[in-house]
């Protein structure tokens, strides 16, 4: 029997997953990753032990709690004191999740790893890509433009043919009832709760994070006073002052001055993205002329075909056809040919119109 490695969070999703590949003829090795101090209350490992031990899977936890602190927490706290916008979901699932799995993976000699994101991994043209799943409303693909080739060729996501609802029916007739109805966090898991403004609060040296600083229009006029930069991303219109009666918005955070610079709705599109830090899966494909860019997993995202040009730092300048509004240094920027990712970045730098 072929073994494969799944990780387990002790929801619906991963355990539905590893139902599947038992009823795949595969021999299931749970794999629960602690990342984060506070992310698991004995109760729920109790219940996670349960489920395992009812259906015949081996459950190992590992501590991954260093890696996500390092290339996670850490990045997502000096983001914010610094004035940008990290997605700390993206990069977990993109270099922390897969990464650990593998890595167990490769010391129990077992080939396969499963997780039970809602995406597709397919071959095309000699490579492996991650797709978008079925369910439009569930798709993950966004979060994992990052995992390596070399992983995504081991890789099984069964969740990718399901939608949410099927899933959950699944659960049901399998008679983990409990576990389909039980009420899913959407929080990001290490502020367990809390407003992300706490946490970075609560972090040394983020007083200067929290200093009122001056909000200026991008004519040069200032227009009233902010409370601290940690209090704002782009985009965000509450605390900001009204202009001749209208809505302002965040279009850019200066650090280094503590300042805030504003403008009305239609002033945060741009057309042109700096992006660092990008991984690609055939470097060639940057070149095609139907490449789609989002911004977002879900919601507004720019219509439309971009250019796309490598910088000789390696950075890549992205021209889109249409604009993309209010989108913030930090972010990830994923790119698609259709439904398949063929890789993607960080935003570095937004160039209004």
């Amino acid at each position: 029997m072929t073994k494969i490695i799944v990780g387990l969070s002790g929801g619906v999703d991963s355990f539905v997953t590893a139902l599947l590949l038992q009823q795949q003829g595969f021999e299931v090795i749970g794999i629960h990753l602690r990342l984060w101090d506070a992310q698991v209350q004995p109760s729920q490992e109790e219940s996670l032990n349960e489920l395992c031990s009812r259906t015949g899977i081996k459950l190992y936890r590992i501590d991954g709690r260093k890696l996500f602190q390092d290339t996670v927490v850490t990045p997502f706290i000096r983001g914010y004191l610094s004035g940008v916008t990290p997605n700390p979901c993206a990069i977990c699932n993109s270099f922390v999740k897969w990464e650990l799995l593998r890595s167990f993976a490769d010391e129990l000699q077992v080939h396969h790893i499963a997780t039970g994101h809602y995406v597709k991994i397919l071959p095309h043209d000699k490579h492996y890509y991650v797709h978008k799943g079925v369910d439009p409303n569930k798709d993950q693909s966004y979060f994992l433009w990052g995992v390596r080739e070399d992983i995504l060729s081991r890789a099984l996501t069964p969740l990718g043919d399901y939608t949410k609802a099927e899933v959950k029916e699944y659960a049901r007739q399998h008679d983990f009832r409990q576990m389909a109805d039980k009420r899913e966090s959407m929080s990001i898991c290490f502020l367990e709760g809390s407003d992300y403004r706490d946490f970075i609060a609560r972090q040394p040296g983020s007083a200067a994070c929290f200093t009122p600083g001056i909000i200026m229009d991008n004519t040069g006029q200032i227009v009233g006073e902010h409370n601290g930069i940690g209090n704002y991303t782009i985009g965000q219109k509450r605390g900001i002052p009204l202009k001749d009666g209208r809505p302002q918005y965040v279009a850019r955070i200066n650090p280094l001055e503590n300042r805030i610079i504003t403008g009305d709705k239609s002033s945060l599109d741009c057309t042109r993205l700096l992006v660092k830090e990008s991984h690609l899966i055939c470097p060639e494909e940057i070149n095609a002329n139907n490449i789609e860019v989002k911004v977002r997993g879900l919601g507004l995202n720019p219509e439309g075909y971009a250019q796309i040009f490598t910088l000789p730092d390696n950075s890549l300048l992205v021209q889109l056809s249409s604009p993309a509004w209010a989108v913030a240094p930090g972010q990830p920027v994923a790119f698609y040919r259709g439904d398949r990712v063929i890789g993607g970045g960080i935003l570095s730098e937004q160039q209004y119109q």
